[in-house]
């Protein structure tokens, strides 16, 4: 091929490629998946279609505005310079398009009583699919409050305890009436994937959802690459069966957002995350991994039982260039689950045990404001703290009630000595007992 002609095939795969792009529309209550889905007039109905559909490289989806899907969204990969976008439309005025991982238990008929306060789903609330991970992780009531855990029908003795029985996969509750009576809305967080599964997506955009009632991760899965997170709401998320520990004690689990192993090239931006059971923001691996290039900036976030957690994998693993910066956190260890939890542990920051060689971590120009146990927690060997900077943060807590300042290994209770000890935070500010 000669050079002009090479050089003219080139353009014609720049300029005609966009070119080549589909916008698709989606619309829950007044879309078909019958339509074409290419207008405003036309779009489909459900995120079974969407989610059947092999999108392009420039592609753009999307949702109504004021619209509610149920289930998990399974993106489709984009390619460098054309990423997949998932987006909204429709008035500002309407709330932003909704993603939920939950089942809706708000009608008199869908439950019925059992014995006197106890009361029982008609139906099963999962399918019978014993290969799948499957459980009833929470119960949240009228969109601000979450029912009790509970692991067994005994122990279903005050209000707003719930039971998800794993034999029968009915949902049990203590409530003096029929729940839907008191509720105008019970919704059954679900465990089956994420509400948004990450798994082997690259060069992806979303923007402007708002994604909930999941009992495992609101976007999470491994193996991803080039996602870009902006201006979505995730909330009330997580609290399904993680494992029982040997000791017969439950573990719960579900992250906010979560790259899970082989994560590089990310960006979560302008978020609000609030009532995560675990971490609103994370990343991390088990085994052999690498995770590179993840950049969480201004978000805001409160009531989780962690605002930033990290750990990654086995000595063979890999971190490198991952950044919390301008972000507002608020009321570590607040949320929901953490009473509920068999290992209360609200922190701001959480770096668990991390033997990946880790570099260029940067946690900077943050606002922490106050957290039920400590404000930092490391835990296991800290030698890899010499490739992390924590600075010109804004720390705030409450002294008293058993509350540490920063757990190093050990609980410290003075900011100067964490100060002295750790080499972080070095001109950060630190304010005790000011509520802002």
């Amino acid at each position: 091929m000669s050079k002009n002609l090479y050089l003219f095939a080139i353009l014609i795969t720049c300029f005609i490629s966009p070119l080549s792009a589909m916008v698709y529309y989606v619309d829950s209550q007044n879309g078909s998946d019958q339509a074409l889905g290419t207008s405003e007039g036309h779009a489909w109905r459900s995120l079974d279609k969407v989610n059947r559909t092999d999108f392009k490289s420039g592609d753009i989806v999307r949702f109504s505005r004021g619209g509610l899907w149920r289930g998990s969204l399974k993106p489709k990969s984009g390619a460098a310079n054309a990423p997949v976008t998932y987006t909204c439309f429709g008035p500002d005025d309407l709330p932003k398009p909704r993603l939920y991982g939950s089942l809706l238990l708000n009608r008199p008929n869908d439950w019925e009583k059992i014995e006197p306060n106890l009361w029982r789903t008609i139906k099963p609330v999962t399918e019978p699919n014993h290969e799948a991970p499957y459980d009833v992780g929470n119960l949240i009531f009228n969109g601000n409050s979450a029912g009790v855990k509970c692991w067994s029908k005994e122990q279903l003795k005050t209000d707003d305890c719930f039971w998800f029985d794993p034999e029968t996969r009915h949902v049990w509750l203590f409530c003096a009436i029929n729940p839907a009576v008191i509720f105008s809305e019970i919704e059954a967080a679900l465990v089956s994937d994420c509400v948004v599964d990450l798994t082997n997506v690259h060069y992806v955009v979303f923007s402007g959802f708002d994604v909930r009632y999941g009992a495992s991760h609101g976007f999470g899965g491994s193996s991803s690459s080039h996602v870009t997170i902006r201006d979505c709401d995730i909330s009330w998320m997580g609290g399904g069966l993680q494992f029982t520990r040997a000791d017969g004690v439950p573990v719960r689990y579900g992250n906010g957002i979560e790259f899970w192993k082989d994560a590089h090239d990310h960006l979560v931006e302008n978020c609000r995350l609030w009532e995560i059971y675990d971490a609103a923001l994370t990343n991390q691996g088990d085994g052999k991994n690498e995770q590179r290039n993840i950049t969480y900036h201004n978000n805001i976030i409160w009531n989780c039982e962690y605002s930033f957690e990290y750990w990654n994998g086995d000595e063979r693993s890999v971190t490198d260039n991952i950044t919390f910066m301008h972000n507002t956190c608020l009321n570590a260890g607040s949320g929901w689950g953490h009473a509920q939890r068999p290992d209360p542990n609200g922190r701001h920051v959480m770096f668990w045990q991390n033997p990946a060689k880790t570099t260029n971590i940067v946690v900077t120009h943050n606002v922490f404001a106050y957290a039920s146990e400590s404000i930092v927690r490391f835990e296991g060997p800290t030698w890899w703290r010499e490739n992390l900077v924590m600075n010109n943060n804004i720390w705030l807590q409450r002294s008293g009630n058993g509350r540490s300042l920063v757990h190093w290994q050990t609980d410290i209770d003075s900011f100067r000595v964490y100060q002295e000890k750790s080499g972080l935070d070095q001109n950060s500010m630190f304010f005790e007992n000011i509520d802002i």
